[in-house]
């Protein structure tokens, strides 16, 4: 039986303690086959923008079993100037479907959940999204509190997936935030999930892999090269001109 990290325990308590339904996962593998349980087969399943979930590849996998699936984050879609209407009324739909998926940017020790979104549809969905509210998070995910959450995001992540993006933020340029006020800022909405929501039927799957984007500065240079490459393997910037 696989060991748990000590900071994916303390994790996974407290969560639990703020009333949260968690679930753990070993690996992709086993994250993959937890979702899909979790998921009826006749259900509409909408998507919020998440890396995490392609790279565990289920979507693939509710789509062979016939769910029908509302996710506005393909590449036919957000690669191709033509299809922006679509993609806009597609990122609204997805809202009405029984259930809507997933990632956050940080899940802290003491059990809280912090995402920053430029548009704000995958933030929406994760407050009041679907029948069913499933959040897949990756152990790189986990920091200390919500101050280090903050940091991370705005430090690490947001230079890093605006670079990708193409976008022209001063962050791209310095490596950290200056608050700024560029149109193409992409951290405009944030919210943080002290507690489960009144009503929701929301639930965590914690993974234990390194999944989507997000790492602490002081880790390897190796587990942190790891993370960009998978990560750039599943994301793809919107609307690039061909």
């Amino acid at each position: 039986m696989q060991e748990i990290s000590q900071d994916i325990q303390l994790t996974l308590q407290s969560l639990k303690a703020n009333h949260f339904d968690v679930h753990f996962a070993s690996g992709m593998v086993e994250a993959r086959m937890m979702l899909l349980e979790m998921i009826p087969p006749t259900a509409s399943v909408g998507a919020g923008d998440s890396t995490t979930l392609r790279q565990i590849g289920v979507w693939e996998e509710l789509l062979r079993r016939g769910n029908r699936v509302v996710d506005p984050f393909t590449r036919e879609l957000t690669v191709n100037v033509g299809t922006r209407d679509l993609f806009a009324k597609t990122r609204r739909n997805a809202f009405g479907a029984d259930v809507f998926m997933a990632g956050a940017n940080a899940v802290t020790q003491d059990g809280k959940i912090m995402s920053t979104d430029h548009a704000g549809n995958r933030v929406a969905g994760t407050i009041f999204g679907g029948n069913k509210i499933i959040l897949t998070i990756g152990r790189n995910k986990i920091v200390r509190d919500v101050d280090e959450a903050s940091y991370r995001i705005k430090n690490v992540i947001a230079p890093f997936h605006a670079r990708h993006k193409g976008k022209k933020t001063p962050c791209v340029f310095t490596g950290k935030c200056s608050d700024c006020d560029s149109p193409e800022r992409i951290c405009n909405v944030t919210i943080i999930l002290e507690k489960k929501p009144a009503y929701a039927d929301l639930s965590i799957v914690l993974v234990d892999a390194d999944l989507g984007l997000g790492w602490d500065p002081t880790w390897p240079e190796q587990r942190i090269d790891n993370i960009k490459h998978n990560y750039e393997q599943y994301a793809w910037a919107f609307f690039t001109k061909k």
